[in-house]
């Protein structure tokens, strides 16, 4: 279901336009009560499909500020002020006073593609929502793809892009996107068939044998995003199973394909990837390497820590989450108190996400739930539990060493890097656990 930010501050109409958008536009409604939470909402949750604000609240120029802000970050997200605004008048729909309900729910379904038809059957949205990367690694499409484009009234339409099976690179969907556009539209009634075609051909992809370095990283940063993406929308359903799988299999796969391990750190950290695979990928080869000097190692324990490394932050949405580290780090971020609680509770929450993995270990679960060093899995814990399992405290050590490695403004030099994790880490077994470190990576 699509996202609304609604910000109106009086009560009762509040309660009104959140009940109909939910009921007839089908979009779930998340209040705001100024541009200023909106603008940070939006700075952690970018794709939201729609935003209806007040042309003022008190002396804030609400609509103003927020539509400075979307422009200035290249965000298409349609606007709908509520009240007059001759500022915004021209590029924006304004509702003047008084301001029907029906009038607002019109424009709103209209906009994130609910027909007239649907809302009085009640039926799901014609058109859904597909992120641009999901077309990363297909060269053509099992349906008709669609974009949204703005009316010269400020509603918007949607046309139909590409045609089913047309052909298309991965720099045609560049293109798109250096225009601004993030995400294409289908059809309802194809969005799980669509899934399942981007799914199962990154699959295939991943179990080409001939694939470069390089491409592999591609593919698996694709595949990661979009099982995460998957995750945030049905939870981890088959076919996210399968393609989780897949990926960490090919993760694995570049680890002991690698002729030397300090050639896959340098392309990992040289690769345009997200942020969210390089850190899952790089705390995996670290893990590795921890491991592989521990006297009890057995090559299994790459499958499990490649496993634990991909599905660790699974449930954190942007990078400004996954680089959290430390509790001071999270009271002090920006993020709003419902983001800072699911940035608190998400090795919990991993963990009870993976119990539904078919393969699925009680080791997996508890090195998951305890790889911030919290038995419970809630929260950043300094001063490491000492029960915590011992490959728990193999992460922590990786996670912490990959974050500041990633981090352009911390130290490169891997004694600096050490010295800030001995003062971090004070326990003696996890400080034995830095202590391999030390040693030469080739």
């Amino acid at each position: 279901m699509s996202q609304t930010i609604l910000i109106e501050p009086e009560e009762g109409l509040r309660k009104i336009f959140s009940l109909n958008l939910n009921t007839y536009a089908l979009t779930d409604v998340i209040d705001r009560s100024n541009a200023k939470e909106t603008i940070e909402l939006l700075k952690i949750l970018p794709s939201i499909s729609l935003i209806i604000a007040k042309n003022e609240v008190g002396e804030e120029k609400t609509a103003v500020t927020i539509a400075n802000f979307l422009k200035e970050e290249g965000l298409d997200i349609p606007l709908i002020v509520l009240g007059e605004c001759k500022e915004l008048a021209d590029s924006y729909l304004t509702l003047k006073h008084p301001i029907s309900w029906e009038i607002l729910i019109k424009h709103a379904a209209t906009t994130l593609g609910v027909s007239e038809e649907l809302i009085e059957n009640k039926k799901e949205p014609a058109f859904v929502a597909i992120d641009s990367f999901y077309f990363y690694d297909i060269k053509h499409t099992p349906c008709d793809v669609y974009i949204r484009i703005k009316k010269n009234n400020g509603e918007y339409q949607f046309v139909k892009r590409l045609h089913n099976q047309d052909r298309f690179t991965h720099e045609d969907i560049k293109k798109y996107e250096t225009q601004g556009l993030k995400q294409f539209y289908v059809p309802k009634d194809y969005q799980q068939y669509f899934v399942n075609f981007v799914t199962n051909s990154i699959i295939k992809e991943l179990e080409k044998s001939d694939l470069t370095l390089k491409e592999r990283l591609s593919t698996n940063a694709n595949a990661y995003e979009i099982v995460k993406d998957q995750i945030s929308l049905v939870g981890l359903d088959q076919a996210s199973q399968e393609l989780a799988d897949s990926c960490i299999q090919s993760m694995v796969k570049a680890i002991n394909a690698a002729p030397k391990l300090a050639e896959l750190l340098r392309e990992l950290f040289s690769s345009k990837i997200s942020y969210a695979y390089q850190h899952a990928h790089l705390v995996a080869v670290i893990g590795d390497f921890i491991l592989s000097k521990q006297t009890w190692y057995k090559p299994q324990h790459l499958d499990l820590f490649t496993f634990v490394a991909f599905f660790s932050d699974i449930t954190l949405k942007t990078e400004q989450e996954i680089k959290i580290n430390t509790t001071h780090e999270l009271k002090s971020s920006t993020l709003s108190d419902a983001h800072k609680q699911k940035v608190n509770s998400h090795a919990l929450d991993a963990s009870e996400l993976v119990k539904d993995h078919p393969s699925q270990t009680d080791d997996m679960i508890n090195i998951i739930r305890e790889h911030h060093g919290a038995r419970d899995g809630i929260g950043f814990n300094d001063n490491v539990a000492e029960d915590i399992h011992p490959i728990a405290r193999v992460f922590i050590v990786s996670d912490a060493f990959v974050k500041i490695m990633l981090d352009p403004d911390g130290p490169k030099n891997k004694k600096d890097i050490l010295s800030i994790l001995y003062a971090q880490y004070p326990s003696e077994k996890v400080q034995k656990i830095i202590k391999v470190l030390e040693q030469k990576i080739d």
